[in-house]
């Protein structure tokens, strides 16, 4: 069984050439030779993954063997290069070899040739393998460092097709589908920008056919990747759908290419293609493995980005339509609250007890779905940064006595007791609206699971700031849900024994913090739940 062997021949003499190819023949190679006279025909030879070895006479007309070993050096290529000439010396031997060559034969000696061209060639294949194998942890690695925490989906893809180039490929392009009918180019890569908008503008003036039954579009259809190691321009021709397109093409450059599906857990979301062009060797069984890896965690990088985006729009639609629903709601409520007004108002002149505590009832009923209705417009005003403060002076004690004269008759329907200490003089730079909405929040917070026992509210300043406490003797607070209740419908206990939205505490905490104060949640000793808010005395001006 003979190997092939691919030689690259710097040699003037068709006589040496035919010695040399009989004996790596008897030495079991089959042997593909390509014979070089100068320095311009051996550059232009130099083309990588060509060749296996390079054989060169030490002395040609007007050329010589350090001179094309200086050309293979400079060309960047890792071809074994030995030197085998009946002129050549131990000197000169010695010499070429400290330039950069392998080895050196007199052609006395070729008997040897054939086991030093193994040698040879298995090394080279082993530094090869070495070179793939660090080239693939580094691309590998660089795209872990690109693709992770990247949520925006543009963005994404920008990122996704710099990764392989240059270290993998000229090109790097990413298609998804459009409309059901096309595979468009989102993304795109290549050293020079002049390319990427020659592409671009192909892909504009020529979209890539969903249907088609080759490329990119056979790959998104069927989930299986595809290499094409060499990529003929009478393949190109049948692709191309006019002259023009032809010639954009082949202005591309393209040699060989990769097409890999981008694969996600819902399906094939599209397809990333590699191409080289003349400046690295063509595309092998070798380099699918790494492509194929770099596209799943693009496809998974791509999706994550995708789901994000889709919850941001979901959250974006959900907080609009809070704001439009509760605008929409504010006016029939408060139309309805001025008319129980004006009945209450009329039943207390005419003496009607029982309609007057029935109308009151119901106008209990009416500010409490407004308070929900206010409650769901700072939420959506809370997602898009726009809570404001409107500070004044004012006192408050006031405002704390106001609020609980407010849940009065809620307190004794409910069986809870309202207790109240206020230290007086407690004036202060505040959104009296605000603060009235955050005591109001911790108070029915304790109404509602105070379990019929008195709900006590003290109120003081220490250390420059003043403090608002509210505590119960109810169910209390597991230890571990005294943040979690401050979260945007968090709540500790079930909502099928207790109502309410779980925004109430939300709200509060954020109304807090734009005073530059805070709200926070204790457990009481002996049972139940010590909600504190504190606030600064000096206005949020001076702060």
């Amino acid at each position: 069984m003979t190997t092939p062997l691919r030689v690259l021949m710097v040699e003037d003499n068709p006589d040496d050439q035919d010695l040399v190819e009989r004996e790596l023949r008897h030495g079991g190679y089959e042997v593909h030779t390509h014979r070089v006279q100068s320095a311009e025909e051996l550059r232009e030879a130099l083309v990588p993954g060509r060749w296996d070895i390079i054989l060169s006479d030490y002395r040609l007309p007007g050329f010589d063997a350090p001179s094309a070993l200086s050309l293979v050096l400079d060309s960047g290529l890792d071809i074994p290069f030995i030197v085998v000439s009946g002129s050549v010396g131990e000197n000169e031997g010695v010499e070429v070899m400290k330039a950069g060559a392998r080895d050196y034969f007199p052609k006395t000696n070729i008997t040897r040739l054939p086991a030093a061209v193994a040698r040879e060639v298995e090394q080279a294949r082993l530094r090869q393998e070495r070179a793939w194998a660090e080239r693939d942890r580094d691309l590998l690695a660089r795209a872990g460092e690109v693709l992770v925490g990247s949520l925006d989906f543009q963005p994404t893809l920008e990122r996704v097709v710099r990764v392989p180039v240059p270290g993998l490929a000229d090109w790097c392009a990413v298609y998804l589908p459009e409309e059901g009918r096309y595979l468009r180019t989102v993304a795109l890569a290549h050293e020079e920008p002049a390319r990427v908008a020659l592409a671009y503008e192909t892909d504009r003036l020529f979209p890539m056919d969903l249907a088609a039954p080759s490329g990119p579009p056979r790959v998104f259809h069927t989930g299986e990747p595809l290499l094409l190691t060499e990529v003929p321009e009478e393949r190109l021709a049948l692709l191309a759908r006019s002259p023009e397109h032809l010639r954009r093409i082949l202005a591309m450059g393209l040699r060989s290419v990769i097409h890999v599906p981008l694969v996600g857990r819902m399906g094939t979301l599209g397809v990333v293609t590699l191409g080289t062009t003349g400046s690295r060797p063509r595309f092998c069984q070798r380099d699918m493995p790494v492509a194929q890896e770099l596209a799943r965690r693009a496809a998974l990088t791509l999706e994550n980005a995708r789901l994000y985006h889709e919850s941001q729009e979901a959250i974006r639609l959900r907080d609009e339509f809070l704001a439009v629903a509760s605008h929409e709601l504010r006016t029939p409520l408060t139309s309805l609250g001025l008319q129980l007004s004006s009945l209450v108002q009329r039943a207390r002149r005419e003496s009607a007890l029982d309609m007057v505590e029935r109308l009151d009832r119901g106008l209990r009923q009416v500010r409490r779905l407004g308070t929900l209705v206010e409650t769901l417009l700072d939420v959506s005003r809370l997602s898009t940064g726009e809570l404001s403060l409107s500070p004044e002076r004012m006192d408050l004690g006031e405002v704390v006595r106001e609020v609980l004269e407010r849940f009065e008759a809620e307190s004794q329907s409910m069986g809870c007791a309202l207790r109240v200490e206020v230290a007086p003089g407690l004036v202060g730079e505040w959104d009296r609206m605000r603060v009235e909405q955050v005591v109001s929040g911790l108070l029915a917070n304790a109404l509602k699971f105070g379990a019929r026992h008195p709900v006590e509210v003290r109120v003081w300043a220490e250390r420059g700031v003043a403090r608002v406490v509210v505590e119960d003797r109810g169910i209390g607070i597991p230890e571990d849900q005294l943040e979690r209740i401050f979260e945007r419908f968090g709540r500790a206990v079930s909502s099928r024994s207790y109502g309410g939205l779980g925004l109430g505490l939300y709200v509060a905490r954020r109304a807090a913090e734009a005073h530059g104060g805070r709200v926070w949640a204790e457990r009481r000793e002996g049972g139940g739940a010590r909600f504190t808010l504190e606030l600064p005395l000096r206005p949020v001006q001076e702060r």
